[in-house]
């Protein structure tokens, strides 16, 4: 603010010069004042360092089979702040304080014993894959719910002689995560939760339940089988067991729950199924069948789905004719097909059981119990006891009718298309450390390298870079690769071909490294507005059209050929060299300080395949700062002196917008001339500062007259030093 009062109070008095020394006092006012300047400075601090809640009084989830569940967070010792400090010098600018958070804590999980937990998600992402391998350093210790379990090492030495063991909880203990991939804060953990090894179905669940709640319960018979369950349910036990026992054609006696699967129980002679009491009036059997109004035409059974990471489904079945939807949902885990298969039963089963009957038997049938299937001799149908009643030496049954099969046939089905992460083997990274010229919509201050990365594995997520600039004793991480460059070697021999316009004739034969990865044409016009660059070699072309010919094969055409100055390198080319699609959004920016240049250095991927990854040499050549070859550069005899002129080309400015002369892009405009005569010693060199340069005659007679003279010149940089040559060659008999 100082700065512009001061600045415009000066010109109002002293003109421009007192404006500029206004405007110097004021900036040195708001430094004072306010900072800022050529003061340092802070990245990436977070003023707000509260965790995140955790939710007191959530029911512990009881858990059985294998399914994906968020634990609830138990403990924490806070989120921890680290800094790093960076420049300072004379050349590297102002120093630069940056923040980094992590994190431990401990995430509760199932309230019983489980036997492992496989994958686990952040915030969605996949970070552990089924192996027990993290895609990014995480340290993390599971406590499987024993009830000896000890006390963690981590939560004990922050709490001391007060540091719990949860003995009898499963829970995970997390240690100094990092946390700048989730905001700077602990992310939403979802869990693979391996309970129990093998298959379990409801009646596991059921049990596992009572269990929990107190209360011995016996179940008999056979339920659907199922990945897992989840219940996390507050209420009564009757209420929590509700969705298992509907979803088991199962009924509840006291410390009994029946499922008969299918069986039946007995058979009854006909004789027997209208007993009576001594000396009572005989009553006929009674059947009733319910009205079909307020039955469901279809049935919705949602779902957590196996075959989409666990994430909720849903099937639906319909019978003939229309109807109201009976909508269910159970939180346990199952395939598609399996579900359907169930709903199909379900809806089955009411409709059925519309259709009720009364029976009595004699009381030698007392072991009858609600939920076993009994049948008559005789008879197709057969029944489910609902209810028993026992009066005057006779048994009474209240039956529903069970169908007779499926009732509405079974389809194949799935769960549809969905975002699953991949949870194969990650395997090693190809790395590449790229010196290129300035890229498009790029215009560093400092010496810049590409870090392009990938890998084959379609496993392959994310890679971390570090790099050494001491032979190799220390490395440094310089940031992470989260989505791979598209990069592949050449299958033929690119031909030399022309720079100045479109190349029709050339192709380049290109395998990727993934199949995973895609070239796509684009219009000429796209093409020269900057898409499709790519290094090959180490000459940087532009491609308009593809042509798929082979899985990860790809033929590019139409091409424009040595861009952003490298049409030097044109003819050098051989079969099986480097392809790199340059996307700056996929790619890592390197810039080391300017007192590194020429300094050798290597580099080395950090993915979670790398462990005996080769590192890369790389040499900080400062390709960004070397001026590119002058243009049109021709030579003409004028009275016994050879003339060279040429034009000034920018690595700046590489279009060529209005035909005048290119930004210089330098300090000064400055070219290097070096006179050599057959082509083969430099004779003379010289220092101009316009595009134009005379090798007079006295001089050319002083090096050995008339002859083949070769004029070479380079613009110079105060950075590097000469930039790309131009040559031109003169025979003058």
């Amino acid at each position: 603010m100082a700065t512009l009062v001061l600045g415009t109070v000066g010109r109002i008095f002293g003109g421009p010069l007192g404006g500029i020394v206004g405007a110097a006092i004021g900036g040195l006012v708001d430094r004072s004042l306010f900072g800022g300047g050529g003061g340092a400075r802070e990245t990436g601090r977070v003023g707000n360092l509260a965790i995140q809640s955790a939710t007191y009084g959530e029911p512990i989830p009881i858990i059985v089979g294998k399914i994906r569940a968020a634990g609830n967070l138990i403990w924490t010792s806070g989120i921890l702040e680290g800094t790093t400090q960076s420049g300072g010098g004379k050349r590297s600018g102002p120093a630069t304080t940056s923040y980094s958070y992590s994190a431990s804590f401990a995430v509760g999980l199932a309230g019983r014993a489980i036997a492992s937990v496989g994958r686990i998600w952040a915030d969605g992402k996949l970070v552990r894959e089924r192996g027990g391998i993290f895609l990014s350093p995480i340290t993390m210790r599971v406590h499987l719910g024993a009830e000896d379990q000890p006390v963690d090492p981590l939560i004990s030495a922050a709490e001391g002689g007060a540091a719990p063991a949860y003995r009898g909880l499963a829970y995970a203990v997390f240690e100094d995560m990092p946390l700048a991939d989730y905001g700077n804060r602990i992310p939403n953990l979802t869990f693979e939760i391996i309970a129990d090894v093998g298959a379990v179905d409801a009646g596991v669940a059921v049990r596992a339940l009572a269990l929990a709640a107190g209360q011995d319960v016996t179940t008999s018979g056979m339920f659907p089988g199922l990945a897992g369950h989840y219940s996390g349910h507050t209420g009564t036990l009757a209420e929590a067991l509700a969705p298992l026992v509907g979803i088991s054609d199962a009924a509840v006696t006291t410390g009994l729950i029946v499922a008969t699967g299918g069986a039946i129980a007995v058979t009854v002679a006909a004789h027997e199924c209208d007993a009576q009491a001594p000396h009572a009036n005989r009553a006929p059997e009674r059947r009733k069948i319910a009205s079909a109004d307020g039955q469901a035409g279809a049935l919705e059974l949602g779902f957590y789905d196996t075959s989409r990471d666990y994430q909720p489904g849903l099937q639906r079945v319909r019978r003939s004719g229309l109807g109201s939807i009976d909508q269910r949902a159970i939180t346990a885990a199952m395939a598609p097909d399996q579900a359907k298969a169930l709903a199909s039963q379900l809806l089955a089963g009411a409709q059925a059981s519309r259709v009720r009957a009364t029976l009595r038997l004699p009381w030698r049938y007392l072991w009858l119990t609600p939920g076993l299937r009994i049948a008559i001799a005789g008879a197709r149908e057969s029944w489910r006891i609902r209810e028993t009643r026992f009066e005057a030496f006779v048994l009474h049954l209240e039956l529903e009718r069970l169908p007779a099969g499926s009732a509405v046939p079974v389809t194949a089905s799935d769960g549809g298309r969905a975002l699953v992460m991949p949870d194969e083997p990650a395997g090693s990274t190809m790395l590449h450390m790229l010196d290129l010229p300035i890229l498009p919509g790029d215009a560093p201050a400092q010496p810049r390298l590409w870090a392009a990365a990938a890998g084959a594995s379609p496993g392959w997520r994310r890679a971390g870079v570090r790099v050494s600039l001491d032979d190799g004793v220390t490395y440094a991480a310089i940031g992470s690769i989260d989505v791979g460059t598209v990069m592949g070697v050449t299958r033929n021999r690119l031909p030399a071909g022309m720079w100045t316009g479109w190349d029709r004739f050339g192709v380049i034969d290109v395998e990727l490294l993934s199949d995973t990865m895609w070239l796509e044409s684009r219009p000429e016009a796209s093409v020269l507005a900057g898409s499709n660059l790519a290094l090959v070699g180490a000459e940087i072309v532009q491609f308009a059209a593809v042509e798929a010919i082979s899985p990860r094969r790809f033929r590019l055409s139409g091409l424009l050929r040595g861009r952003r100055g490298t049409e030097a390198l044109v003819s050098d080319h051989i079969v099986g060299e480097r392809f790199v699609l340059l996307d700056m959004a996929r790619m890592l920016a390197f810039d080391p300080s300017l007192d590194l240049l020429a300094r050798a250095g290597r580099a080395r991927a950090d993915g979670i395949g790398d462990a005996d990854t080769l590192a890369v040499p790389f040499t900080i050549a400062g390709r960004v700062f070397r001026p590119l070859a002058p243009a049109h550069l021709r030579l003409s005899v004028d009275s016994g002196d050879v003339m060279a002129r040429w034009v000034r080309r920018s690595r700046t400015g590489f279009g060529w917008t209005d035909f005048v002369d290119a930004p210089l892009g330098e300090a000064n405009e400055v070219y290097q001339v070096e006179v050599l005569r057959s082509g083969v010693m430099v004779r003379r060199r010289s220092v101009v500062t316009e595009p134009v340069f005379a090798y007079r005659a006295s001089d050319r007679l002083a090096d050995g007259g008339d002859g083949a003279i070769t004029i070479v010149v380079s613009q110079m940089s105060a950075t590097v030093g000469p930039g790309d040559a131009a040559t031109a060659t003169i025979d003058i008999a």
